[in-house]
């Protein structure tokens, strides 16, 4: 066979293999999921765990586990991995960020504040629903990871919606009106209401009952005083 004819051969061969690059690395992503998955039930059992515990959770042989994690320690840090992906796509507010953001500040401000309180009610159950879900799932084996694209936080930090700066920068702007009014600037204002808006979220403390929004607001606006 001259160099030509070889040359047209190679190409033949690349050319035919490209179309099913794309399904090994499909297939090899499904199958390091599906052991990520199935470990997590097991993490419990660190010291003890095994690559051979590792596969029959998932259903496979130890060889097949092998090829695409070369020892427990690298499932671990894929579980982590995979947990953290799910946590920031849990804890997201880009949707009630935009809520806030729409809020009018032509109305009272005790109503203004009330808007932001419902929709931190509303991130706080979604989270807490979406949790369950999770923890649920993986312990029925039917949990999924979290698929490429979906709603996730850009900043690395996770953290509850009033946390974060834009939440802050959102209540400043409904405090805003008011602004020669208050006592304080308007961004320490708004981290202090979003403080106090834990307040009203619902706790597992046996001692602690939470705030109604009407409490939160009356303390925000009133202070802890009542009048003489």
């Amino acid at each position: 066979m001259d160099d030509t004819s070889t040359d047209q051969l190679r190409q033949s061969v690349v050319l035919a293999t490209m179309p099913l690059i794309g399904e090994y690395d499909t297939s090899t992503d499904q199958l390091r999921q599906s052991v990520v998955l199935a470990t997590m039930p097991l993490i419990g059992e660190y010291d003890t765990l095994t690559t051979a515990r590792i596969a029959e959770a998932a259903g496979i042989g130890e060889a097949e586990l092998l090829a695409v994690f070369p020892d427990k320690e690298a499932v671990l840090r894929a579980c982590v991995a995979m947990m953290t992906a799910q946590m920031s796509a849990m804890f997201d507010a880009t949707a009630e960020l935009a809520r806030l953001d729409a809020i009018r500040v032509d109305q009272p401000l005790a109503d203004r504040l009330a808007e932001v309180l419902g929709v931190i009610d509303d991130y706080h159950r979604r989270v807490r629903a979406e949790m369950a879900a999770f923890e649920e799932g993986i312990r029925a084996g039917t949990a999924t990871a979290v698929a490429a694209g979906a709603r996730s936080s850009a900043d690395e930090n996770i953290r509850f919606m009033s946390a974060q700066p834009e939440a802050r920068r959102a209540v400043a702007r409904l405090l805003q009106p008011e602004a020669e009014r208050l006592r304080l600037p308007v961004i320490a204002l708004a981290e202090a209401f979003l403080m106090l808006c834990q307040m009203a979220a619902p706790t597992r403390e046996k001692d602690r009952s939470p705030l109604s929004p009407g409490q939160v607001i009356d303390l925000f606006l009133g202070g802890a005083l009542t009048a003489a």
